[in-house]
């Protein structure tokens, strides 16, 4: 009866070796963890987003596996292959290892029968759609790194890193599959597809004499290299796949230019206590699940490319100012004032429309344009401001326009603007 061989063809003890290796790797990513995670205030931000758990659970289906909005772009779909086949042979390692470690001493098989033949080609089916992505994704990172500018280029050579390491994960696992087809041949070898299909190039060349060898070589790569890429998960641009979805979950589900309020004006009349801060001046000052929001940023720059202050030129990048606070997160600078530092500037900030269409475009639901609010309204508390945004709030003050215009003006304008209406 078909079977799953987990460890059939490495030495006796090396199992035992494995999970010592791995050890430390999991220690090294359960601290990062802990300081992306610690204190941010997550758990509570997905409990009380709209719809509660059910609702973050409903925006985890539709937003990160149906890749609503990452799939509406012609780029997206392979970002599309790539999280399909990466979440496929994530669910298979996990079924692995439940029917080896678990179901196994217990005295029955998880994989066998008709079971593992399904399994077998669901896996090698989505296995070889994984590296097809990758392999596309790859080409298109390498053509677009010129066009790169400086503070892009060392991230997009962590992508390069990143997929370079996914594909050869990818390329390992087919090959080992193929190893072991040759080192124990089976009746049922054709419903892993693509590793028969390997294993049936490869023979006759004279791997047939090396191949037990080989194989544990390539086992043992392989699983370092999964192991480093778990350990770097919280500490590289890998760090996206696990905290995208934790931020889709933990959206607020208010509409895109619906902006928040610093405080409410009638209970601050009311209590008489006029001691409110109308924005924002440290990283620390922002709300904890906009702190985390930053972690989940992809740097992919789709938020510069509906942005219109920066098609104009402006200082303002979107994509520059999430990852400016993200690095300000990650060196440990939260309580640094970053307006006096400049590491934000005036310039960027007052660039801004405040069209919300970099909310609308982000595929992990990143707001920037929240980011943005807080710091000016705290530059218009400090007075810094531009002679044009100064006489904007000394006309709303005394004129109640924006124009500095008196009432009466305002009427004649009115009919003036009215009679050219009509006459058109």
């Amino acid at each position: 009866m078909p079977v799953r061989e987990t460890f059939g063809l490495v030495p006796p003890g090396t199992v035992s070796i494995f999970y010592l290796v791995f050890l430390p790797f999991a220690a090294v990513f359960a601290y990062g963890l802990w300081l992306r995670l610690g204190r941010s205030g997550l758990v509570l931000a997905i409990l009380r987003g709209p719809g509660g758990l059910t609702g973050a659970v409903r925006r985890l289906l539709l937003n990160v596996f149906l890749q609503r909005r990452v799939g509406r772009r012609a780029r997206g779909w392979p970002h599309l292959a790539i999280f399909s086949g990466f979440i496929t042979l994530l669910l298979a390692t996990t079924i692995v290892a439940i029917d080896w470690d678990i179901a196994r001493p217990l005295g029955f098989r998880v994989l066998n029968g008709a079971r593992y033949l399904y399994f077998e080609f669901i896996v090698d089916a989505l296995g070889l759609i994984f590296v097809v992505g990758l392999t596309g994704a790859l080409v298109w990172r390498l053509a677009k790194l010129p066009q790169a500018g400086p503070d892009q280029r060392r991230v997009q050579y962590q992508f390069l890193a990143l997929t370079t390491v996914l594909l050869y994960l990818g390329v390992t696992g087919f090959l080992l599959e193929s190893l072991r087809l040759i080192i124990r041949p089976t009746e049922w070898a054709n419903w892993s597809f693509v590793g028969a299909h390997l294993a049936a190039m490869l023979s006759g060349t004279g791997v047939e004499a090396i191949a037990p060898t080989l194989y544990n070589w390539i086992w043992w790569a392989h699983g370092l290299v999964v192991f480093a890429l778990i350990a770097s998960l919280p500490y590289t641009v890998f760090l996206h796949a696990g905290a995208a979805p934790l931020n889709v979950m933990a959206q607020p589900g208010k509409p895109r230019l619906e902006l928040s309020t610093p405080f409410d004006l009638r209970e601050v009349l009311e209590s008489g206590n006029f001691d409110v801060k109308p924005g924002v001046a440290t990283f620390a000052d922002l709300e904890p699940e906009m702190r985390f929001a930053v972690q989940a940023c992809t740097n992919c720059g789709r938020c510069d490319s509906v942005c219109p202050a920066f098609a104009m030129g402006t200082a303002l990048s979107p994509r520059r100012l999430v990852q400016t606070l993200r690095k300000v997160m990650l060196r440990g600078n939260i309580s640094d004032d970053v307006l006096t530092s400049k590491v934000i500037t005036a310039e960027e900030l007052w660039a801004c429309t405040s069209c919300a269409a970099c909310v609308e475009a982000c595929p992990v639901f990143i707001r920037p344009v929240d980011y943005i609010i807080p710091f000016r309204r705290e530059l218009v508390s400090r007075q810094i401001l531009q002679k044009r945004q100064s006489d904007f709030l000394a006309n709303l003050g005394r004129s109640a326009n924006p124009y500095g215009l008196a009432a009466e003006r305002r009427a004649q304008l009115a009919e003036e603007l009215g009679s050219k209406l009509d006459s058109q």
